[in-house]
């Protein structure tokens, strides 16, 4: 009869480190980090789910104590090929001397994901390992394990594909993660797949390769702009390209360190924009060829998408063009009798065209006179559009100004910021933007001394759902019960999906733990109603915690954690119930 080994026990010091490192897993899972931590024995110690998701072939089988080996020997059967199988016992022995002796971080490939890999020594313990995707590659096992860890690829991707406008997605290291075909190409790419992994520099010193005259002034130009552009995010920058061509260049940020960039041919305006600056100067070189260049000069405005406004030294409107008058609403008859500008200033104000105009905005529109520098600012009309507005001084006095409809450019913008703060599949906040919500929340009830509520679900009985009917299903589930619950929820409160089957709910503000107690059983009710989807009767349950301010904690991120804790309360009190946070007694933070 075959002797057993020993059952495992960590050294002193390993045993008295464990609930730290516990916590160090649970935090690194929270930011979809995979770790796990061996003694000094190469034995396992600690993991988190991340470690699992990343690496599925440890699943039911890792436990604590297990050797590194057999950890290695699970990695290297599903990796090497049937040929290289008799050289395994090379391979754990190799991979276990890297393991002993890592100083520096690597990359490598693993069901169809790119990983980043660390190893750091714990004094007195043994070593922690560390992995996080990279990029993702094409496939169906990447996006098994990108699905799993609640990163799927951009939901809105779509969205973006056949626009006119380029489109570049980086990470939280400023290296590109996706480009739409219009970014490919505007910079002149072989293809979207050379862009990946790559910074935006790369990107455009590519659209310049073998395309460089005058000395490359006008590239080095291209270069210092984008440098100063990429380090103050969110102010938009022009880049020149090569044969005549510009982009302009906006960027927005979401919370995690993800750049989203709208890249706008501009070719077309900077043309016209030439067009007149060289008209109005041809026209000052003489009387004769002002005759000859006004008629051009008129043409060329009528027919601009720009709006062309000019006042002349005495504060007379020489020049306002078709588009301007569009944009404007301005009538005709009024334009056509060369008004002066406060003529023109006293009409719209008649009209409410400064109705949405705050003040700092309006002094800028009024200043005409002793105008010394061009100036330019954004600006929101009655009738919703938003028009980009540029003043320039005129020699001798006087001024140009012109007028472009940004509209359809900011609801752009405005989408990329949407996809940065929300859930594709809910269109719910997102667990970023929930708990920057959250913060801002504490702070304002600090202020003026009010009490909130947080609400932590999660829903009971959906992975068997999810596991008969599959996916499809399982997202029509989410999307169904998210918006059940927006529409429970009062028009004040924040409903946000924290990731898989994790919602939840901030109510601001709660006076009384009855208002709370009330929303979270409304919140069960609609829940747990039938529902109907592709011809299957389903149901569902939650557990709903609730942590109250200032009783469960004066900060984000303690009260997310003890309304997470009393749902895990809830739950091991046999599901479908509501646990308030008690700070007088212990709750278990995981009862599985």
């Amino acid at each position: 009869m075959d002797q057993q080994p020993p059952p495992f026990e960590p050294s002193a010091a390993a045993a008295s480190a464990l609930p730290v490192l516990r916590a160090v897993a649970e935090t690194l899972d929270s930011l979809g980090i995979g770790t796990c931590v061996f003694d000094e024995t190469d034995h396992a110690l600690v993991w988190n789910r991340t470690f699992l998701k990343l690496f599925p072939e440890h699943a039911s089988h890792i436990h604590v104590g297990e050797p590194y080996q057999a950890n290695l020997r699970r990695f290297y059967q599903n990796r090497l090929a049937a040929g290289e199988l008799a050289a395994m016992e090379r391979y754990v022995v190799d991979g276990l001397a890297r393991h002993r002796n890592q100083q520096r971080p690597f990359a490598f490939e693993h069901l169809g994901v790119r990983l980043w890999a660390a190893s750091l020594p714990l004094p007195k313990v043994g070593r922690i390992r560390i992995w996080q995707v990279r990029t993702p590659i094409a496939g169906p096992q990447g996006a098994q394990i990108l699905s799993a860890l609640g990163a799927t690829p951009i939901k809105d991707g779509a969205l973006f594909e056949h626009v006119a406008d380029g489109v570049m997605v980086t990470g939280a290291d400023d290296r590109i993660d996706w480009v739409n075909p219009s970014f490919v190409l505007m910079y002149d790419l072989p293809d979207r797949d050379a862009a990946l992994g790559r910074q935006f520099e790369w990107a455009y010193r590519t659209a310049w390769q073998g395309q460089i005259t005058d000395g490359g002034a006008l590239f080095e130009s291209g270069l210092a702009t984008l440098a100063d552009g990429l380090h103050f995010t969110g102010a938009p920058f022009e880049l020149p390209l090569p044969r005549d061509r510009w982009s302009r260049v906006i960027a927005q940020r979401s919370p995690d360190g993800k750049g989203y960039f709208a890249h706008v041919d501009i070719s077309a305006l900077k043309h016209q924009q030439r067009l007149l600056q060289a008209a109005e100067r041809r026209a000052r070189e003489s009387e004769a060829i002002l005759k000859d260049k006004s008629a051009l000069l008129e043409a060329t405005l009528q027919r601009m998408e720009q709006g062309v406004l000019m006042v002349n030294a005495e504060r007379i409107v020489e020049v306002c063009n078709r588009r301007a008058r569009e944009l404007l609403d301005l009538p005709q008859e009024l334009m056509d009798r060369r008004p002066t500008v406060d003529e023109v200033f006293a009409y719209q104000e008649a009209h409410g065209e400064f109705a949405h105009t705050p003040p700092q905005t309006l002094s800028l529109v009024r200043a005409v006179d002793g105008l010394h520098r061009p100036h330019g600012y954004d600006r929101k009309r009655p009738n919703g559009r938003v028009i980009e507005v540029h003043s320039v001084p005129v020699e001798g006095g006087g001024m140009l100004r012109t007028y472009t409809d940004i509209t359809e450019r900011r609801l752009a913008e405005e989408r990329i910021r949407h996809v940065a703060s929300h859930d594709g599949l809910t269109s719910l906040v997102n667990r970023e933007a929930f708990l920057e919500s959250l913060a801002s929340t504490v702070q304002t009830a600090h202020a003026v001394g009010v009490g909130f509520a947080v609400h932590f679900i999660d829903i009971d009985r959906f992975k068997p759902i999810n596991d008969r009917f599959g996916h499809a299903v399982g997202d029509k589930v989410l999307a169904l019960l998210a918006d059940r619950m927006r529409r429970i929820a009062r028009d004040g409160d924040l409903v946000a999906r924290m990731g898989g089957d994790e919602f939840a709910v901030l109510q601001y503000p709660v006076e009384q733990r009855d208002r709370a107690l009330g929303l979270a059983y409304r919140l069960l009710e609609g829940i747990s109603q039938p529902m109907e989807i592709e011809s299957h009767s389903l149901q569902v349950g939650a557990s709903i915690g609730i942590a109250l301010y200032p009783e469960a904690g004066s900060d984000a991120d303690t009260l997310l954690r003890n309304a997470d804790a009393a749902m895990y309360a809830a739950k091991a009190a046999g599901r479908d119930c509501v646990q308030v946070y008690d700070s007088g007694s212990e709750l278990d933070p995981d009862p599985d």
